[in-house]
């Protein structure tokens, strides 16, 4: 079955079966390596990612239960990380203090 998911803010089209992990369709379809098999009982927290900003164990996480929603993994933090600065930088910029 093909989905589209959209992981590290680029909207990916994949084909699995709507239950298979996401773990293995990031790791096998994706080439992501960051989030990593531990014990596959959502346990251990290796192969946590973001979903929707909440981290989420993506073993035993279906794909099919992330369509429609932004999953980030360990290789796309540095792209929210650059967002929050330019955010955070901007927001700096615009407040002006004056002295008496």
């Amino acid at each position: 079955m093909a989905l589209t998911i959209t992981v590290n803010e680029r909207r990916e089209s994949v084909t699995a079966a709507p239950d298979t992990p996401l773990l293995y369709v990031l790791a096998n379809d994706l080439a992501l390596n960051g989030p990593r098999f531990g014990c596959g009982l959502a346990q251990c927290g290796s192969c946590s990612v973001l979903v929707d900003g909440v981290e989420t164990r993506s073993c035993v996480t279906p794909v099919a239960g992330v369509e429609g929603k932004r999953v980030t993994t360990l290789e796309g933090l540095a792209g929210l990380l650059r967002k929050a600065r330019e955010t955070h930088d901007a927001a700096g910029r615009s407040i002006r203090f004056s002295r008496p």
